[in-house]
């Protein structure tokens, strides 16, 4: 990179902060909010002594506050069911994790290999040795919850939002004050945990940031002068389902923060039998969990994927497959992901796309309104008491140099320890509005909860008001909508249905239509890919009780027809 060039990247690069509307339009929000803390009279602000005191006293009993926390997010979405209604799935994500969740509701860790398996591959599934998703198995266990107990999978992401959130606050107090954990904790729901995909998918953020949570509010506790047998087993519970869910990122966090307690561990020997059991117990069910779906318990089936599709990719220093796959939009799916290895081939692209992956995590996590506490982070790690917090963060967002993409749901299990260092930022600049003028610090705390509500406000009502949002702030496929109307279409037919899809060459492998339930002979409506006259045919067959039809994804809008072998354009029963 010449140093013109250089010039123009760090130009583009400061820009990219400030420029696109949502963000100018926080950055304004936070100027005014810095405004009415600096301008405000002081007498205005005793009426407001009342709610710091009612806030304190809630925070003092920590047990309260903890409900407080698991339950507040789970309400306030509810609450907007009217206006939000549960959301419909449309990332690759979030099929695999359904798919997963519908196979613990049949009582099931795996499924067999369906006979017409290749007309039903999909991104991010596996068809042999077993027909499974390909993530570990705590997101889809959670969902599954939520779809035996309520008949309603999202029920399964509201649960763990609120544990996330509860152990949030848990951890947060083994850090902080019991009012800034408190504090810290309202800010993480109103910044992320109501709007947002995080809440709105069924991606799988809160289950990792949860083992997060117990992990990191374990191990000050475990130092502590009087550590308790409890601990260590939430310890090695946030250990398991790390081991679930983000198995790489946690292993690294779980060493880091194991190597933070060895100093003290003479004194914990009282608990090592408890917390091993437990990690004993999380280790056999996942080396079992593994045989049963690929045949071996060390055997990951994110491994199988990879072997037979070539993705994910993230991993940088693993070597690419070469592979040639049998659907176009897989092998397109395929060479995307192995294009991601070109940014490691040149310094101003590797460059460029970490700018990428810190402004979109920076966006959903951060944004301009919490980046002001985030300055005194020098501060913050000059403090003894937080200063492991920082290493924490630092070290999986090191890690993450490793990995070719970095989505907000890749930090889950370092959320907590990022509002725990916003919260003792925010806590900083609140003693220093104290000591020169009290009135002062009470608009604060005031002013950042009131403005993030109104952020989240403005992104959730942004289509509204023709506000261009990231693609991580929205968190859907063009094609969500679309798929689902169709789905509920034919799900009304009195007869079962086979939807037979059809990609034009330039199909984009991110609207992905070819998603089907743990059993597939048994589902309501079956998806499936066109592939050629003959295995079309011997498809249609296998299932002769079925409405068959031919899905034209490509088209706008969407258009199926009944299916015939010479099913063309001009078919006259059409759904548009």
């Amino acid at each position: 990179m010449t140093f013109p060039e250089l010039i123009r990247f760090l130009i583009f690069a400061t820009t990219r902060y400030f420029q696109p509307l949502p963000v100018a339009i926080e950055w304004v929000i936070t100027g005014l909010a810095a405004c009415v803390v600096a301008i405000a009279p002081f007498g205005t602000a005793r009426p407001f002594l009342a709610i710091r005191n009612t806030f304190r006293a809630i925070a003092r009993r920590k047990r309260l506050s903890i409900v407080i926390c698991g339950t507040l997010p789970i309400a306030l979405r509810l609450a907007l069911l009217p206006w939000l209604p549960v959301p419909d799935p449309s990332i690759h994500d979030e099929f695999s994790h359904l798919l997963l969740a519908d196979t613990f509701a049949h009582g099931r860790l795996t499924n067999p290999t369906h006979p017409m398996w290749e007309h039903f591959e999909s991104i991010h599934v596996i068809q042999r040795p077993t027909y499974s998703s390909m993530y570990p198995p705590a997101q889809g266990a959670f969902l599954a919850v939520g779809q035996v107990l309520f008949h309603e999978p999202w029920a399964g992401v509201l649960v763990a939002s609120g544990f996330m959130f509860a152990a949030m606050c848990w951890m947060m107090q083994g850090w902080l004050p019991p009012s800034w954990a408190l504090f810290g904790t309202i800010v993480a729901i109103l910044k992320f945990g109501i709007f947002g995909f995080w809440m709105n998918s069924y991606m799988g953020g809160s289950v990792p940031a949860l083992g997060g949570a117990l992990l990191i509010g374990a191990a000050p506790r475990l130092r502590g002068p009087h550590p308790r047998w409890f601990h260590a087993c939430l310890l090695a519970t946030g250990m398991v389902i790390l081991m679930n869910s983000r198995p790489f990122d946690g292993a690294v966090l779980s060493a880091a923060a194991l190597v933070w307690i060895l100093p003290r561990l003479p004194r914990l020997k009282f608990a090592l039998a408890p917390a091993a059991a437990v990690l004993l117990c999380g280790a056999l069910f996942t080396g079992y969990y593994n045989w049963r779906v690929t045949g071996k318990p060390t055997r990951l089936a994110y491994q199988v994927n990879r072997d037979a599709y070539g993705w994910p990719e993230n991993l940088g220093f693993l070597p690419a497959k070469e592979l040639t796959l049998r659907h176009k939009v897989l092998q397109d799916m395929y060479l995307r992901e192995i294009q991601h290895r070109d940014i490691y081939k040149r310094w101003d692209s590797l460059v460029e796309n970490l700018d990428i992956r810190f402004f979109d995590n920076w966006t959903f996590f951060i944004g301009p309104l919490l980046t002001v506490p985030l300055v005194l982070l020098p501060w913050i790690f000059r403090d003894r008491r937080t200063r492991p917090l920082v290493i924490f963060l630092g070290l999986i967002v090191g890690l993450n140099l490793l990995q070719m993409v970095l989505y907000p749901y890749h930090l889950g299990p370092v959320v907590p320890v990022i509002f725990a260092i916003v919260a003792q930022g925010l806590r900083h600049i609140y003693v220093g509005l104290k000591r020169f003028a009290p009135g002062r610090a009470i608009y604060f705390a005031l002013v950042v909860p009131f403005c993030l509500i109104l952020i989240g406000a403005m992104k959730q009502q942004a289509e509204t008001l023709g506000i261009p949002l990231a693609y991580w702030e929205r968190g859907y496929e063009p094609h969500r909508d679309a798929r689902a109307a169709l789905e509920d279409w034919l799900a009304a037919r009195p007869r079962k249905q086979l939807v037979i899809v059809r990609y034009a060459p330039d199909h984009s492998p991110d609207q992905e239509w070819v998603y089907n339930h743990a059993d597939i002979d048994g589902s309501k409506v079956i998806w499936a890919r066109e592939m050629d006259p003959k295995s079309d045919a011997r498809l249609v067959a296998c299932f002769p009780d079925r409405e068959a039809w031919l899905l034209e994804a490509d088209v706008y809008p969407p258009r199926v027809v009944p299916y015939r072998r010479d099913a063309r354009s001009d078919d006259k029963d059409e759904l548009k």
